[in-house]
């Protein structure tokens, strides 16, 4: 069980340009370092929705929020486009839930509560559904809005566009664009490979990345099972995510293939 606060900072009242979209994610409070560096790579409209494992109003949770309120005057120029939203842990039951019951099931982190929270708080059509410890490329929002032919189609469509995702060895430094990014993937051995080739190739084989290293321009690509790319789509073709889902384990499997 959980109890959420919408909106808990919201961006000042503004009309959205057209084709503006929203970056949507969610994070447990430990992450909030890798959120802060993706949405100063993204530097646009973002909706998070933070977990606090703490009970609404308590100490705890009170000086989670201190902390949080710190972190946000640090970077003020992050929270201008940002809506937070808050989601607090209830009180555990009494005694402790057997370990593998359904009872203990429930107190897993609440990842597609979170998902929904965020989402519903986004205030643009289109939405760059993301996982919060990836950093998009340099310029991928000014790209994506200097093609307005591809925003219309996102938005007067169910189609999606699917961003890539890779993994790069810990001790580089991030790579900002194709060129250095191929350069790492291309060396001997790899320093960076599609997300999760390794050990789940089926969840984003289908992106083929391959030809995205050669491509200049978006290419179509089929859904298969098992494939959860992060993507670009218009709301109001997005189900609600499953919050039967806790913890990790083909959440986004299921959402996409529902999507």
């Amino acid at each position: 069980a959980y109890v959420t606060k919408p909106g808990w900072l919201a961006p000042p009242p503004c009309v959205s340009p057209r084709g503006a979209i929203t970056l949507v994610t969610q994070c447990s409070l430990d992450r909030l370092p890798s959120v802060r560096a993706q949405l100063a790579a993204w530097r646009g409209p973002a909706s998070v929705a933070l977990y606090i494992e703490a009970e609404p109003g308590s100490a705890a949770a009170l000086a989670e929020e201190s902390w949080l309120r710190g972190e946000l005057r640090e970077a003020p120029e992050l929270a201008s486009e940002l809506s937070l939203s808050l989601l607090y842990r209830t009180p555990p039951p009494e005694p402790p839930p057997a370990p593998g019951s359904a009872e203990a099931d429930a107190l897993l982190y609440p990842v597609n509560a979170l998902r929904n929270l965020a989402l519903q708080q986004a205030r643009t059509e289109l939405v760059f559904l993301l996982d919060a410890d990836f950093v998009p490329s340099a310029n991928l929002r000014r790209e994506l809005h200097a093609d307005p032919r591809l925003l219309e189609q996102l938005a007067s469509s169910r189609t999606a566009l699917v961003v890539p995702a890779f993994e790069v060895d810990a001790r580089q430094p991030l790579p900002r664009q194709q060129a250095s990014l191929a350069a790492l993937a291309h060396a001997s051995p790899p320093l960076a490979s599609g997300f999760h080739v390794g050990h789940f190739p089926a969840g984003h084989a289908p992106t083929d990345f391959g030809r995205w290293f050669g491509a200049v321009a978006p290419y179509e690509v089929g859904f298969e099972e098992y494939y959860e790319p992060y993507v670009v789509v218009s709301r109001k073709w997005v189900p609600k995510y499953d919050e039967r889902f806790r913890g990790y384990g083909m959440n986004k499997v299921a959402h996409l293939y529902a999507t």
